[in-house]
């Protein structure tokens, strides 16, 4: 009998193979059996099953094992549908086959099968083929590893990349965590998504730790007897796993096996040893680890609710610096206006709230053109505690400006009492006592782990090269960690599944380079920033990679000349959890702080703290003109040689590092250096790195798309740990390009009083009478001009939520008076409309950075504000104003539309001109 196509069952027991033939008697209702000894048997029919017609698969779509053994060399699967189970019958190209039940054998699909990633993968293949990285002979050696890819997985991490509509991620439920190399909020939620979630995204800004982070992921999977292939963009980053684990003070570098390149492979085989270090002291029993493991549980649920303090001290510091800053811009202009502050106290301390909710209603008289009520001045004194009627005799300007003086007052009273109050609280807890407490129990419950598997074997097996590939499982049980770069990936072990990938800097990754790694692996961490340098697309490459993806139909997040591998998958695959590393430990706060303000969004906390250094930011201008010459200025090189490197005369040249966007401006600045102590390279080559203080040379005398790259500049100014030294040209840059932000920012923070015609925003107080005013108009809401008022702040919130990567911000109702430094553009009558406290412009949207006005929105209510009323002439007015100062200014009617479009528009056309 054909034992392809018919499967006979003996009571659920196949009997094929030993059938000669078989037939169904009709008039006993019975089966007779022939066998291939030439017998005939008669079997009651509930006895044989006769299964016809079977599922034929090919052997290229499906990998099978039977237990611990891949079974290889299939000729032929033919799947049987019984009744009980499936049976799949096996035949081998030595003409061997076999018969197993469903549930013995693993089972695993090629996701090829389907349409959709056959052509993703034929996409990626194109691309392969004109890598520029080829062997001594020529061959491109991406396209060699393509080619060898006819069979992926659908387990695997790739399947869900070639077709993200058919395959979803997997979650898992793991809990009890361990974190033997530290943490703090956002790493622990980082290492909990990457064990719940066949794929997450870790977004790793400077400073955050990310090694950190990739090892206590790694420790957890070592603790499961899980593998991990850790791999980078190059070798340096999974250098410092190496160096970490290895260090005497973990001494784990016996796990790991750093392959990747055939150089790697081999260093690897050779400085094998044949013995395991002393691991006796990392024996602990089974009661006592449980025990342990209990201590880890119950102290990481306490950490996790302090690191919520933990932040708040460091944002609140942060505040409190730069509110402190700010005072000093508005004692300036409190100068410059000759305000002569009385001695005016309430009765009571009031909170900063409370002050600003005085003058929100205070502003109200003002709106009206009303004297400040009776009674209201009753509610002062009962309220506020404002006794000395007087106050309110001053004009509304000297009002309001005591109201702001003593809202910086009584803000940081506040900041200051709750910085105490946190200090003691951490103080208290110990939060730094318990988090070393957490990392040494969690160390020796891995190592607890690391003994039973490896404590008391005798002699190592020593590996040669060839076992890399033909003995590749063995080598990975005794390597667990296996490190590569990410090109390397999948010929680091021949034929290897791993249990994870973990991909660091995947913003260097292109597409196709990635997206092989994903094919040995079950599950995998993305790990990398999109606010730092994409990989490298040369133009003729460009062309040659947008043609191919033209000839497909695909996303357009599967662009290679358009997307690092890293937004690739936060495109694609939109629903992976992504956690963004928020505590910053490298930088001096203000470094640091310019990167948070600019590129992420505010979204760091700053661990490290200021302690009022004078020099931490510095410019150096060269005179204007055009001194740049193809890619090099000497002028800046002059400037960065002969004035900034003598300021660092008590920073040791091993510590300090010059940077710049062209590679001819490094190798011009080697050469006439005096000394070869200090680093001198491009941007890009100081990815990854760090000193303690960096000279950044611009290069442009107006700087160009290269040069103002905010992945650049993000990453030139985080490499500065304690000093950041910007370089640039006299000549003035274009407005709000980065590198313009960052000459505001350093000049802002330095205290640099500018002689310009228009004041830095005070964003930390207007923003804090937004808040009131928006709380404010959510209790009148029946007020048609407060409805309209809270309507439009809402859709320019919503607006520069969608335009993060501008920097800019919204306050309303910004005094005229507060915005115009020198009035000397104004006549008279404009001057006295413009110096009063209650002109305003209804929102204000400004760069956050520069703290410099961008637009003025307007909304005028209908009847108010019709040609012919005394509101329409100061309109007029206030246009006029606003066109002398260069502010552009956008009006709505409060009945008219398209508000969203036109601001959109504004937007649009700033960003373009940035």
């Amino acid at each position: 009998m054909n034992t392809s196509k018919h499967l006979i069952l003996n009571k659920g027991k196949d009997i094929t193979q030993n059938v000669k033939f078989c037939k169904y008697n009709k008039e006993t209702r019975k089966y007779d059996v022939t066998f291939q000894s030439g017998k005939t048997y008669t079997y009651d029919y509930h006895s044989i099953e006769w299964v016809k017609d079977p599922e034929v698969l090919s052997p290229t779509m499906v990998h099978i094992s039977h237990g611990s053994i891949e079974l290889f060399k299939i000729q032929e699967i033919s799947v049987f549908h019984a009744s009980a189970t499936d049976y799949w019958h096996i035949r081998f190209f030595d003409e061997s086959e076999r018969t197993y039940e469903r549930q013995e054998l693993k089972i695993v699909n090629s996701c090829l099968s389907e349409s959709e990633a056959q052509d993703c993968l034929r996409y990626l293949r194109q691309l392969a083929s004109i890598n520029e990285l080829k062997s001594d002979d020529g061959e491109i050696l991406l396209q060699k590893q393509y080619e060898k890819l006819d069979f992926i997985g659908d387990d695997t991490t790739m399947a869900l990349y070639l077709n993200p509509d058919k395959h979803k991620i997997d979650t898992y439920q793991k809990s009890n965590l361990i974190f033997p190399f530290g943490g703090n909020a956002s790493q622990f939620k980082a290492v909990q998504n990457a064990l719940n979630n066949q794929v997450s995204v870790i977004q790793g800004p400077p400073g955050t730790g990310k090694t950190q982070t990739i090892l206590n992921i790694s420790a957890n999977l070592l603790v499961d007897e899980k593998n991990v292939q850790i791999v980078s963009n190059n070798n340096s980053a999974t250098a410092n796993v190496l160096e970490k684990l290895a260090s005497p003070k973990y001494n784990m570098g016996f796990i790991v096996a750093q392959l990747g390149n055939s150089g790697n492979k081999k260093e690897f085989i050779k400085n094998q040893l044949g013995y395991y270090p002393d691991l006796c002291s990392w024996e602990m029993e089974i009661g006592k680890q449980a025990e342990l493991r209990e201590k880890i549980k119950n102290h990481t649920k306490e950490l996790a609710s302090t690191f919520a303090k933990q932040e708040r001290l460091a944002q609140v510091q942060l505040e409190q610096d730069a509110l402190l800053l700010e005072i000093k811009y508005f004692e300036q202009y409190c100068s410059d206006s000759n305000h002569i502050f009385s001695n005016i106290k309430p009765r009571r301390s009031l909170k900063s709230q409370k002050i600003m909710q005085l003058w929100q209603e205070c502003y109200e008289f003002s709106e009206g053109d009303r004297d400040v009520s009776f009674w209201f001045k009753i509610k002062s004194l009962f309220v506020y505690g404002i006794s000395d009627w007087n106050f309110y005799k001053n004009s509304l300007t000297i009002i309001i400006t005591l109201l702001q003086n003593l809202f910086y007052q009584a803000r940081q009273r506040e900041l200051t009492n709750e910085l105490s109050a946190l200090k003691k609280h951490l103080e208290a807890v110990d939060v730094k006592g318990k988090m070393e407490e957490l990392t040494e129990w969690s160390m020796d419950y891995l190592r607890a782990k690391l003994f039973e598997r490896y404590g008391n074997k005798q002699e190592r097996v020593l590996f040669t090269e060839e076992d890399l590939w033909k003995r590749a499982r063995d080598v990975v049980k005794e390597y667990p960690i296996v490190l590569s770069t990410t090109f390397s990936s999948r010929s680091s072990l021949k034929g290897i599944t791993y249990d994870y990938l973990i991909m660091d800097e995947a913003s260097q990754v292109d597409v196709a380079t990635g997206a092989l790694a994903l094919s040995c692996a079950r599950n995998a961490v993305i790990v990398g920033d999109l606010k730092q340098l994409p990989n490298v697309v040369k133009d003729n490459m460009k062309k040659q990679c947008d043609a191919i993806f033209n000839s497909y139909k695909l996303s357009q997040a599967y662009s290679f000349s358009e997307n690092s591998f890293l937004k690739s998958v936060c495109s694609i695959l939109s629903e992976v959890p992504q956690t963004l590393l928020r505590e910053h430990y490298r930088c001096h706060p203000k470094i640091i702080g310019f990167c948070n303000q600019k590129f992420y969004n505010n979204e760091l906390i700053v661990m490290t703290e200021d302690h009022g250094e004078s020099d931490t930011l510095a410019v150096f201008k060269t005179v204007v003109g055009n001194h740049r010459r193809d890619h090099t200025n000497q002028r800046q090189i002059d400037v960065t040689i002969q004035e900034a490197l003598p300021l660092l005369e008590n920073v040791k040249p091993e510590n300090i590092g010059i940077v710049a966007p062209y590679k001819d401006q490094v190798a011009t600045i080697v050469k006439q250096l005096n000394t070869d102590k200090i680093e001198v390279h491009t941007v890009h080559k100081f990815q990854g790195r760090e000193k303690d203080t960096i000279v950044l040379t611009t290069v442009d005398d107006i700087v160009t798309d290269f040069s103002d790259d905010p992945y650049l500049l993000n990453v030139a100014v985080s490499r500065a740990k304690n000093r950041l030294c910007l370089v640039v040209s006299g000549n003035e840059q274009p407005v709000d390009s980065n590198i313009g932000d960052l000459i505001s920012y350093i000049e802002y923070n330095n205290f640099h009083v500018v002689q310009s015609e228009i004041y830095s925003v005070f964003d930390l107080l207007y923003q804090q009478y937004t808040d009131a005013r928006i709380a404010f108009l959510k209790k009148h809401l029946r007020v048609s001009e407060y409805d309209s008022e809270k309507i439009m702040y809402g859709t320019i919130v919503d607006i520069l939520n969608s335009h993060s990567n501008l920097s800019l911000n919204v306050i309303c109702h910004q005094p005229i008076n507060m915005l115009i430094h020198n009035p000397k553009r104004l006549n008279d009558e404009e001057c006295r409309y413009a110096m009063n406290m209650a002109t305003h412009v209804d929102f204000l949207i400004y760069n956050r950075i520069s703290k410099k006005p961008v637009l003025g929105i307007e909304v005028d209510g209908f009847h108010n504000h019709k040609d012919g009323t005394r509101q329409s002439e100061r309109d007029k007015m206030k246009n006029h104003i606003f066109e002398l100062y260069n502010i552009p200014l956008l009006r709505f009617p409060t009945n008219g539309s398209g508000e969203r479009e036109k601001i959109e528009q504004f937007l649009t056309e700033y960003a373009n001109n940035k």
